[in-house]
C-alpha cells in the first residue's frame, strides 16, 4: 500500500496541476485518465484484503520516442477521474502509474464489497498488483497503448491465485494529446475490469 501522506499530497496536486495547464494549455505536465467502473453488486462483501502494488516493468519509459515528443512536459503523473454506472463522475487525484493501478481497482474492489486492510496481517490476504507494460507509441498516425499486468492473492505468504491480463488498444491521432489521452483510457478501463476478481476469490477459496 503507497504511504497514504503521499496519496494526500498528490489528491492536493490535482487543482493546482490543473490551475497550470489553464494558464498554459501547451506545457500540460499531467495525462488525463478516465476510469468506466463496471455495474457490480457487492458479490465479495465481508472479504477483507491488504492491497501492495508493485513496478516490474523492465523498461520504465512510459512512451517511445516519437510520443514522447508530444508530451515533453509530462511529470510523470495521471489525473485520475472516476465515471461509475449510474453516470457519476468525479476526479479522484494525480497519481504515478503504480498508484494509478492499485486507486482504479482499489474502488473496484470496494464495489464489490472487499474491505480494505491498513496493514499486513496473518489474517488478512495480500491482493498484488504487479505492473508488467505500461507503454505509449506513435506509430504513423495511430496511438497505440499496450499494457500488461498480474494479479495475485496471498494467504500466509503463499501464492493462492493469479490472473495475468494484457491487451492492447490503437486510436487515431488527433490535434494536441487528446487521441492518446483516449486510448489510455480506453485500454486502461478495459485492462482493469477484464481482471475476474469473483474468479480470483473462487480460486483461492477465500
Amino acid at each position: 500500500m503507497v504511504l497514504k501522506i503521499v496519496n494526500t499530497c498528490l489528491k492536493i496536486a490535482v487543482p493546482l496541476l490543473l490551475a497550470t495547464a489553464f494558464v498554459s494549455c501547451s506545457k500540460k505536465s499531467y495525462i488525463d485518465v478516465e476510469y468506466r467502473l463496471p455495474p457490480s453488486a457487492g458479490t465479495l462483501a465481508g472479504r477483507t484484503v491488504f492491497v501492495e502494488t508493485r513496478d516490474f516493468r523492465s523498461d520504465t519509459e512510459i512512451f517511445d520516442r516519437r510520443a514522447k515528443d508530444k508530451f515533453k512536459d509530462f511529470s510523470g503523473l495521471f489525473a485520475l477521474s472516476l465515471t461509475f454506472p449510474e453516470d457519476q463522475h468525479r476526479l479522484k487525484g494525480a497519481y504515478e502509474l503504480p498508484m494509478l493501478f492499485e486507486t482504479a481497482l482499489v474502488e473496484r474492489l470496494k464495489k464489490l464489497g472487499i474491505g480494505m486492510a491498513a496493514e499486513t496481517s496473518p489474517n488478512v490476504p495480500e491482493f498484488q498488483i504487479k505492473i508488467n507494460q505500461f507503454r505509449i507509441k506513435l506509430i504513423g498516425r495511430k496511438w497505440l497503448a499496450d499494457v500488461s499486468y498480474e494479479a495475485s492473492l496471498s494467504q500466509d505468504t503463499q501464492l493462492v491465485a493469479r490472473e495475468v491480463v494484457s491487451g492492447s488498444a490503437e486510436r487515431m491521432r488527433l490535434v494536441g494529446s487528446g487521441g492518446a489521452e483516449k486510448v489510455i483510457g480506453e485500454i486502461f478501463t478495459d485492462m482493469i475490469n477484464r481482471l475476474n476478481i469473483e474468479r480470483l476469490f473462487q480460486q483461492a477459496g477465500l
